[in-house]
């Protein structure tokens, strides 16, 4: 009888803990401040110009989300200097590839662009640079792990 008192008492201290989490913001905020996003690509040489969000991945959509790390996903939309592109597809392995844009940056996205996906070296971090050869343009994508 000790042994399931415990057990309740543990699992009602969880779901309280669990219940302080708050709930994810309902828009994703778009900055534009370029530093964090240079910090986390430094292999790409100046930003000009950026665009960015950092999404929860995983995040609970209305329910209560147990605590623990969480992993999350930085994407930006940025405007290079010349010759940034031309290092990335000349350093790094490149691949035909389209990145998947989240929905607060679409409408800053370029089309009719033929993107080269080129994988960057892993810092704590899955890191992608989307470029396009002869365009100063490029999306970067970061994701936690």
């Amino acid at each position: 009888m000790r042994t399931m008192g415990k057990t309740l008492g543990v699992m009602a201290a969880i779901v309280l803990i669990a219940a302080c989490d708050p709930a994810p913001p309902k828009e994703v905020a778009v900055h534009t401040d370029p530093a964090p996003v240079a910090e986390t690509f430094p292999e790409v040489g100046e930003i000009v110009q950026a665009s960015w969000v950092e999404e929860r991945m995983g995040a609970s959509e209305g329910r209560v989300a147990a605590p623990g790390p969480s992993d999350f996903r930085l994407s930006a939309v940025v405007k290079l200097r010349p010759e940034a592109v031309a290092k990335v597809l000349d350093g790094y392995k490149c691949q035909a590839g389209s990145p998947a844009v989240p929905e607060p940056l679409k409408g800053l996205f370029p089309s009719g662009v033929k993107w080269l996906s080129c994988e960057l070296p892993m810092n704590g971090k899955a890191r992608t640079a989307f470029v396009a050869d002869g365009s100063e343009q490029a999306f970067l994508s970061s994701t936690t792990m």
